[in-house]
């Protein structure tokens, strides 16, 4: 075989954006035809598995609500026309709002079907990748040991404040390359490397690590899934009958690029259903959950912020204010913060909210708070010297 040294890995995020596109679906015939040398990891299934029915739920809110066709109010006053043109004219128009009605509930109607179709994985995607997911190679003990190791210590791939995933499926790629020459690795997390200019660069730790399991490795790092199978097959020289165009190519690729990286949106969906925010909400909360994602913040982090916007939603703040929180996440981003800190933020707003405190003596503890002297913050962890700079 021409690839008899040549293993081929797509992180969890690739398999993912196939849920969340039109043009990429063409990838899948593809994926088919080199199922034989992908390596698959049995956490890398499990996350798509665990995530695919919210990127699709996602993905479609905001393909159905640009295919939704507007409804419109019909204006009582056009039937008060003499010569009865205007009753016809509003006679014709709530005909016409009762078949958009209509279309869109058939919309409504089609995007729960295929939301029951991927939760059941009887959709296209979900059986195209069924054969390779079927390969899915299960850790072992020994690698799950050492995969924990690699986050205590703070070592790449993944961050040492999530679950392990990209850590365990790490150790497992180690452990098959043995005997293996050249690597392709297919991601968007930037844990592996980077690429830059059209050019993958390897994490210099994680290929050091490949040096030690095989003399002088080829490592080949991509971002769009089109440009690494393509790339993958060119160079190995594997079989490959199905084809793109360029035009598809340029198509898949452009959508490719459109992607951000997938983020879960249960927790934040929950507080801003909560919240019952308006258009101007929406815009100071989405800048809110910009700094939390920049934070990389776990369960009791988010805990301590859902309690800030809590006391923001009692409060009736409007953007204003919330854009002031979005700075204070900013600074706990800067200084790092502790969740102490986060929890005296909440408390803050509860006193805020107390019926006992109207807003002049607000105003008036305002001024006391300004004329004591200033305590300065001591963060959890010592400045960086660029933070010095800053």
């Amino acid at each position: 075989m021409p690839a008899d040294d040549a293993l081929l890995f797509i992180d969890a995020n690739k398999y993912l954006d196939l849920y969340r596109t039109d043009k990429g679906k063409k990838l899948l015939a593809l994926l088919d035809e080199q199922a034989d040398y992908i390596f698959i990891t049995r956490q890398v299934v499990n996350e798509v598995q665990r995530n695919k029915i919210l990127v699709a739920e996602g993905f479609l809110k905001q393909k159905f609500r640009d295919l939704k066709l507007p409804f419109f109010n019909v204006p009582d006053h056009l039937s008060g026309t003499n010569t009865g043109q205007g009753a016809e004219i509003l006679k014709q128009m709530r005909e016409i709002g009762q078949k958009v009605k209509k279309i869109n509930d058939e919309v409504d109607k089609l995007a729960l079907g295929i939301l029951e179709q991927i939760s059941l994985s009887q959709d296209e995607v979900s059986e195209a990748l069924s054969p390779i997911f079927a390969k899915a190679v299960t850790h072992s003990t020994k690698q799950l040991k050492r995969a924990r190791d690699r986050r205590e210590l703070g070592n790449p791939p993944g961050k040492s404040n999530n679950p392990i995933g990209d850590q365990l499926t790490w150790e497992q790629i180690l452990t098959h390359f043995q005997g293996k020459k050249r690597l392709w690795i297919i991601s968007r997390d930037g844990d592996y490397g980077t690429v830059y200019g059209g050019r993958g660069f390897m994490n210099h730790f994680l290929r050091s690590e490949l040096c030690e399991v095989t003399v002088e490795p080829e490592v080949y790092l991509f971002e769009k899934l089109v440009e690494g199978i393509t790339h993958f097959v060119n160079t190995t020289g594997v079989k490959a009958e199905k084809r793109l165009t360029p035009e598809e190519v340029n198509e898949i690729e452009r959508e490719e690029k459109s992607l951000s990286s997938y983020q879960p949106e249960s927790a934040s969906k929950a507080l801003i259903d909560g919240l019952n925010p308006n258009g101007s909400y929406l815009s100071s909360i989405a800048k809110v959950f910009e700094n939390v994602e920049r934070l990389n913040l776990d369960g009791s982090y988010l805990g301590s912020i859902a309690k800030v916007l809590e006391n923001v939603e009692r409060l009736n703040l409007d953007g204003t204010r919330l854009s002031n929180i979005t700075k204070g996440l900013g600074i706990i981003d800067k200084f790092k913060l502790s969740n102490e800190y986060l929890n005296s933020i909440s408390t803050v707003f509860e006193d805020a909210h107390h019926p006992d405190l109207a807003n002049s003596q607000l105003s008036q503890e305002s001024s006391k708070e300004a004329k004591r002297p200033i305590t300065p913050i001591t963060p959890s962890v010592p400045l960086q010297p660029e933070d010095e700079e800053e």
